[in-house]
């Protein structure tokens, strides 16, 4: 069975979490803090929600959604932000067309919303 969980991204304290609970009818998350020992909650409007893809990088680090990660293309390393398309995950390389995530050995060198910069966004 595939394991599901999530993490969120507080836009307004800029902190990312991992998730304990959703509760979409209060409309609330309440996630763990950054040592994993306190629990707060949050509003959903608040976060940027981000689901565990399945899959690990090289390293063995959890791969989610909105990670960037870089890997190797026909010779060329690259990198690319985790997204989900079409009942997949998968890394979108600017001009090139979109590929699923599990056809490559990855290396997650950020997130979208703490190192923008990776992606050539500005702050």
């Amino acid at each position: 069975m595939r394991e599901i969980k999530f993490r969120a991204y507080i836009r307004d304290e800029g902190r990312l979490l991992n998730v304990n609970l959703i509760d979409f009818d209060d409309e609330y998350v309440r996630v763990w803090d950054e040592y994993g020992e306190n629990e707060e909650e949050w509003f959903l409007k608040d976060c940027e929600l981000m689901q565990y893809t399945g899959l690990k990088d090289m390293y063995g680090r959890d791969i989610y959604e909105g990670d960037v990660v870089e890997f190797e293309v026909s010779l060329i390393r690259t990198k690319a932000e985790v997204k989900y398309s079409r009942n997949q995950f998968i890394v979108s390389m600017n001009s090139v067309m979109p590929r699923s995530l599990d056809l490559y050995l990855v290396k997650i060198i950020g997130n979208k919303f703490e190192n923008p910069e990776l992606l050539g966004v500005e702050e």
